[in-house]
Order: structure tokens, then C-alpha cells, then sequence
């Protein structure tokens, strides 16, 4: 069997397994109404923006707040892509079937992220249809895209990544659990508390390198960063993701050569 076809149909059967979970969109709006009670004041002053500052920071500053609360949605949903097929024996239909393992695993991160993404891109897009309406600038579309492919997409890959390798090993409810907690310790902890924290580091998903990086915007623990570590950040995020889906490749086939 051509394995393009084999990923093309694993990427297909991921994503409308994945984009027709209930828990996919009670989820994300479980999110968007914290959001809406915690953050009224804050998201609301963002989108409206006295200041009158130029468009692009000011869609910079909405993907990275963004960012700060949807990605841990996309890590949880995520958890249990590889323990699922374990327990309903798909694994044992899929492993029956002609066709590498490799294509079959890239199929179902790229399907099951694509279809995570959807609804967070959809709230994403609220704001950004917002910002249209105020400023009725045609630009508002590409930038929101340009912020979105480079400050958003490099840590999303980056937690589907891992979320989806790690749960071969660990416990669905345990990797969620410590996933939450890195997310807040890794991401948005200030330095200043004396915990030793990775959050004003390149390796952050959250985006703050990106933001202050390419766009000039930034954020409360990333300030004036150059261009290059903008691409440094993205890099290290992809390499890191690609190095999580080969170590879940090369464990799930030792796993097939010990059955």
C-alpha cells in the first residue's frame, strides 16, 4: 500500500474521529466562558485599545494572549489519541492492515491536531473579525494569519507532539495533570518568585519570542527580543516536537516486536 495513502486516510479517519467529540467544543467553550468571567477586563480593554497603536502589535498582543489559556484545551484533548485505540483494539485492526507504522503515526498527529485547532482558531477569529470591524483595514486577515502561523502553530505542534508520545507510557488523568502544572510553571510563572522556571526561555510555546521577536510586541516576561531568537524559538519548538513523534515511533515498535 502507498504510504501517502496510508497517512492521507489515517489523517481523514483522526480528524472526523476527533472534530465530532462532544468533549472537543464543551471544552473549548468551558474555556471561553473562564475566559469571559476572569478576563472581561482585560480581553476587552485589548480589543478595544485606546492607545490607538499601529494594527499589527496590537493582533501580536491578541495571538499571545491567545495563547496563554487555549493551548492547555489542545494538550488535555490531545492525551488520549494513542491510549484510545489501545482500548477499543484499534491498534490491533490498524496493525493487521498494510502499511508503515511511521505514516500511520503521522497521520493521526497531523489529523488530531488539525482538528483541535479548529475550534481554537475559531475563537481566535472572534477577536480578529472584531479588529476587522474596528478598523476596517483589508491587512487585519493576512496579519492575523502571519501571527497565527508563527506565534501560534510552533508550540501547538510542540504540545501535540508531546501529549500524544507521552501518554504511551504514562496515565491519561497523571500526564493532564502535570501538563497543566508545566503549562502555568513553564510558561507564564514570573522568574522574580525565585522558582526556577523555563518561561523566559526560547523553549516556551506560549509564543513571547515570536511576539517581541517579529512583531515588536512585548509581552510581560519577553522584552525586546531579537529576530533570530524568534527563529530560534520556532525552531527548537518543531525540532523538539519532531523529536517526540521519532521516540513514540521507535517505542511503539519495540512494542510490536515484543507481541
Amino acid at each position: 500500500m502507498n504510504q501517502l495513502s496510508v497517512f492521507s486516510g489515517t489523517l481523514s479517519y483522526e480528524f472526523r474521529m476527533q472534530i465530532r467529540r462532544r468533549a472537543l467544543w464543551i471544552t473549548f467553550l468551558s474555556f471561553v466562558l473562564l475566559i469571559l468571567m476572569r478576563g472581561r477586563g482585560f480581553y476587552g480593554g485589548l480589543l478595544s485599545d485606546p492607545e490607538n497603536r499601529p494594527l499589527l502589535p496590537r493582533i501580536a498582543e491578541w495571538t499571545y494572549s491567545v495563547n496563554v489559556i487555549l493551548p492547555i484545551a489542545v494538550g488535555v484533548l490531545l492525551a488520549d489519541r494513542l491510549p484510545r485505540d489501545r482500548r477499543t483494539k484499534m491498534d490491533e485492526v490498524f496493525n493487521a492492515l498494510p502499511g508503515a507504522l511511521s505514516a500511520r503515526l503521522a497521520g493521526k498527529y497531523f489529523g488530531s491536531t488539525l482538528a483541535t485547532l479548529i475550534p481554537m482558531f475559531a475563537i481566535y477569529s472572534i477577536g480578529i473579525g472584531w479588529f476587522l470591524y474596528q478598523s476596517h483595514d483589508l491587512l487585519t486577515i493576512p496579519y492575523a494569519l502571519l501571527t497565527f502561523a508563527t506565534m501560534t502553530l510552533p508550540g501547538i505542534l510542540f504540545i501535540s507532539a508531546f501529549s500524544i508520545a507521552c501518554t504511551s507510557i504514562l496515565w491519561i488523568p497523571l500526564y493532564q495533570f502535570l501538563f497543566v502544572g508545566y503549562w502555568f510553571w513553564g510558561n507564564v510563572l514570573p522568574p522574580n518568585l525565585g522558582i526556577p522556571t523555563l518561561s523566559t526561555t526560547i523553549l516556551t510555546p506560549i509564543g513571547g519570542y515570536m511576539a517581541s521577536g517579529f512583531f515588536g510586541e512585548d509581552t510581560f516576561l519577553v522584552t525586546h527580543a531579537t529576530i533570530l531568537q524568534g527563529v530560534e524559538s520556532v525552531l527548537l519548538l518543531l525540532g523538539l516536537a519532531a523529536f517526540a513523534l521519532v521516540a513514540v515511533w521507535r517505542y511503539l515498535l519495540w512494542q510490536e516486536a515484543r507481541q
